[in-house]
């Protein structure tokens, strides 16, 4: 069994766009132009099998499923057979409840997390689950990477299709800690070293001066100018095509019309589009 396609259902930080309690720059303009609003990130997996595999549960999720219906064509909203999180921070795991007896009234829904994000869970008394290990769906590879695991550990995910694989990578610390965690000298070989054609990246902030008075070492992520650093220009043979998301509501890039992300694109990279489908 392999997967089939990958819906891009999100693409923010864990708090979205607008985020909550915030009056910047940002949040205004999102606030007063829909087209600018941004969902936590998640990806819809459409499995070979026919199954529904969702990554992430966000606060977002009704909108979500029918993102990934509209994506695929469909007109009721995608139910998720199966459920995978990456980490335990808040955003990636706050729409579970919703699958409970207020919401959804699911029971049994298998849920693909690691050992240490199942136990944290099973204190939280998310009995409406099923627990599922990290090797439970053929086509679906998790990968650890560092990433401030105060309560658990955090993992990327390959998706590999008949013909391509993605890769999902959310959350992680710094490069030079995920590239020594894997041998790798540098972002391209480390993709190569995946087979990867497509990489949907951290992108949270766009560089370290971006939240003043905030201590940045407390919330470490690699910046996006420093993945363009290392990255530079595209090529458009040998190299995978790289987005970039879970951006957080201060980073210039999720205005389609900055310089930041205009940088993004001349370099011949860009910046993940919620709804954006991928056949694998």
């Amino acid at each position: 069994m392999v997967v089939r396609s990958v819906v891009v259902l999100g693409t923010a930080q864990d708090g979205g766009l607008p985020q909550a309690g915030c009056g910047c720059r940002f949040c205004c303009l999102a606030q007063a132009d829909p087209r600018r609003k941004r969902t936590p990130v998640a990806l819809g997996v459409e499995l070979e099998d026919g199954r529904n595999l969702l990554i992430e549960a966000t606060k977002s999720l009704a909108h979500q499923l029918w993102t990934w219906a509209d994506a695929l064509g469909g007109d009721k909203p995608v139910m998720p057979d199966v459920v995978a999180v990456t980490h335990l921070h808040l955003g990636h795991i706050e729409g579970l409840g919703q699958f409970g007896t207020e919401v959804m009234g699911r029971h049994g829904t298998p849920l693909m997390a690691s050992p240490a994000v199942h136990e944290v869970l099973e204190r939280r008394d998310m009995d409406v689950f099923r627990p599922l290990g990290l090797d439970a769906v053929a086509g679906v590879q998790f990968i650890q990477v560092p990433h401030r695991d105060e309560h658990g550990d955090t993992h990327a995910v390959l998706l590999s299709g008949r013909e391509r694989k993605l890769l999902f990578l959310p959350d992680h610390d710094t490069w030079g800690g995920t590239l020594t965690a894997h041998i790798a000298s540098d972002i391209r070989s480390w993709l190569a070293q995946l087979k990867v054609d497509v990489a949907l990246i951290d992108g949270t902030f766009w560089d370290g001066e971006e939240l003043p008075g905030r201590d940045m070492s407390l919330i470490p992520h690699p910046t996006v100018s420093e993945s363009l650093k290392r990255l530079g220009e595209r090529d458009d043979v040998n190299d995978p095509d790289i987005a970039f998301l879970h951006l957080n509501h201060t980073n210039p890039c999720a205005d389609p019309e900055s310089n930041e992300a205009a940088k993004v694109t001349e370099l011949g990279w860009r910046i993940a589009r919620e709804g954006e489908l991928h056949r694998l």
